[in-house]
């Protein structure tokens, strides 16, 4: 693995806060004492009802707060952050959930592995469960194209000795993620149409067909509370529509037609015995929603954010 420089490139974490404060505070904590010698750090809030600024500023007046007038999704809001990083001269940017606390080691782990290869545009670290540490949330994953579009590789599996070589993966989450500067400037930036989920496939997937690397990089380590962004009870809701519609929108951007194809079968033999698997436990209406979601994407409809409790009646 590579080491880091005497002269640390520039790193800015960017922070994205949803009506979550108490965790963005909590995130905060553990930022403020992350070791590594050259970095800043940034909070973007997504339209939240409340205003964070005040609490954030009297807190941790070192790190700005940049204050949307709406929810713009995971991928707008970070993207916000990525534009002000980029802005400050960051060499990389790391994306990190608000509803996570990091290790004091986890940027010099994750930069030393990116320095280590200029191709590689994206560092994943280990990200363990808040719950159970022993336990990982998810390590990285691969693209499938059968049910859910994408294999999570060590959800809540015990964290051991597959878990302990860095390794070139399909995708890293963006939970946390460390991106090259060069990289968001040849690939570019999240893609506002996903909103929310599958957007990090997305980037991962065109970084990798642009001829760069993405590496998960296990030294480095967070521990992660687990959907606090998505709106509580809320999360199922989200989730399955968002998820059901960004799968779309992924086969349609980045699928050969035997992929395609390939979904489309996986999707036709696996919804009915989704639906009626969950229709024993009351949970049948997340299908619903997963169904609606892929069609409204494939009759490019917007997504419905005041119905699903994204925005404000009045944030449109």
């Amino acid at each position: 693995m590579g080491e880091v420089p005497t002269k640390p490139p520039k790193v800015v974490v960017v922070i994205l806060n949803w009506n979550g404060l108490h965790d963005t505070l909590q995130c905060l904590e553990s930022v403020v004492r992350i070791d590594y010698p050259n970095f800043a750090t940034v909070v973007v809030d997504n339209g939240s009802r409340v205003d964070p600024r005040p609490e954030i500023e009297a807190r941790f007046p070192q790190v700005p707060c940049i204050r949307l007038p709406r929810n713009l999704g995971y991928a707008g809001g970070n993207n916000v952050g990525i534009r002000y990083a980029l802005d400050l001269g960051a060499d990389y940017v790391f994306i990190l959930n608000n509803d996570t606390i990091v290790e004091p080691n986890v940027l010099r782990a994750a930069v030393a592995v990116a320095e280590s290869d200029p191709r590689i545009a994206a560092v994943g670290v280990k990200i363990l469960a808040w719950e159970d540490p022993t336990r990982i949330w998810v390590a990285y994953g691969y693209v499938t194209y059968r049910q859910g579009l994408v294999r999570l590789v060590g959800y809540y599996w015990p964290d051991d000795a597959r878990f302990t070589k860095v390794r070139d993966v399909d995708w890293v989450p963006g939970t946390a993620m460390l991106l090259r500067r060069q990289a968001l400037l040849d690939i570019g930036l999240f893609d506002d149409e996903y909103f929310a989920y599958h957007e990090d496939v997305d980037w991962c997937t065109s970084a990798r067909k642009g001829g760069y690397r993405i590496v998960f990089a296990p030294e480095g380590r967070i521990f992660h509370k687990g959907h606090g962004s998505s709106g509580g009870r809320r999360f199922v809701s989200l989730r399955q529509y968002l998820a059901g519609r960004n799968m779309v929108l992924f086969v349609r951007k980045h699928g050969t037609p035997w992929q395609k194809a390939k979904f489309v079968c996986f999707q036709l033999a696996t919804l009915p015995l989704q639906y009626l698997r969950r229709s024993l436990t009351g949970e049948q209406e997340g299908v619903v929603l997963k169904v609606r979601g892929m069609l409204d994407a494939m009759r490019d409809r917007p997504i419905p954010l005041v119905e699903l409790g994204l925005r404000e009646g009045n944030g449109e």
